[in-house]
């Protein structure tokens, strides 16, 4: 059963960013890793404006090309938002796709993601990591817990198509790490 997603309380500039410092902290296993903001890309088809373009070699050389698309959106995304950013790949001939989102993935996003390779994070408040049940009132954690202002997600699908989440934050991007270099 899916859960209610609440929509995370971000500035898209703040969004951007956010998305730009983790993706700089999954790269400590790479060389040369960069990531380049909104940037221009030419794909056989014409130009396209990129929220972000990571580049990093591995295996002694091998340079990798992430596209990587942050959606700032108040519903859930859409599989043609993750179809689009295939074709975007496809074009550019990069390696590899990852669609950030601020409002959670519909269940066609996420199998169309899975069965092309395409990584889906969701984006929340750092506070919804803290949970207390106390008479069904949300609080707020305690100011001597260390909590990120943001965190986020890792979502992907098993072959059961169950939903796989993993949590990334400033200091454990290990699931981050792990597909980008896979």
């Amino acid at each position: 059963m899916r859960h209610q997603i609440e929509t995370v309380a971000i500035t898209p500039t703040e969004f951007e960013n956010q998305v730009k410092i983790w993706l700089e902290n999954a790269a400590e296993s790479t060389i040369k890793f960069d990531v380049t903001a909104r940037r221009k890309l030419r794909g056989s088809s014409g130009e396209y404006e990129i929220d972000a373009v990571a580049e990093f070699e591995i295996l002694g050389g091998a340079k990798i090309i992430v596209l990587v698309e942050c959606k700032y959106y108040t519903s859930a995304v859409k599989r043609d938002v993750v179809m689009l950013l295939n074709a975007k790949i496809q074009e550019i001939g990069a390696h590899k796709g990852i669609v950030f989102a601020t409002s959670g993935f519909q269940s066609g996003a996420l199998e169309y993601a899975r069965v092309h390779g395409i990584a889906t994070v969701n984006v929340v408040d750092g506070d919804t990591l803290y949970e207390t049940k106390a008479q069904g009132i949300r609080r707020s954690p305690p100011p001597w817990l260390d909590v990120p202002r943001f965190a986020c997600w890792f979502i992907s699908l098993t072959s059961e198509n169950l939903e796989r989440h993993q949590l990334v934050t400033e200091g454990h991007t290990e699931s981050l790490t792990n597909w980008l270099v896979e």
